[in-house]
């Protein structure tokens, strides 16, 4: 097994694991580099989410969108296994009132 790009891996999470689990099972980051990944790929499904609905997304996106689920569930998940305890306002978008 290769050893990943730990800065990479915290700062586009999903570009280094294939699903939030995989960060959780990660010998290699801290547990506080775990904790920053799955909140980075939190933030960035969510900021997904929210384009979409908006139809920020190309019509070429969209289409992939509409046929992969979000990874929002995985995710939570993934923090409840480590004891991750979600900050105040985390359910809600972060570019949404």
């Amino acid at each position: 097994m290769s050893k990943i790009d730990k800065d990479k891996a915290q700062s586009n999470p999903a570009a280094v694991f294939d699903k939030p689990d995989d960060i959780v099972k990660n010998r290699e980051l801290t547990a506080n580099q775990k904790k920053k990944a799955l909140q980075e790929w939190e933030l960035d499904a969510r900021l997904t989410s929210v384009a979409a609905e908006e139809g920020m997304t190309k019509d070429d996106d969209m289409a992939l969108d509409k046929s992969k689920k979000s990874p929002l569930p995985e995710i939570k998940k993934a923090q409840e296994d480590m004891g991750v305890t979600p900050d105040k306002g985390a359910e809600s978008s972060p570019t949404k009132t």
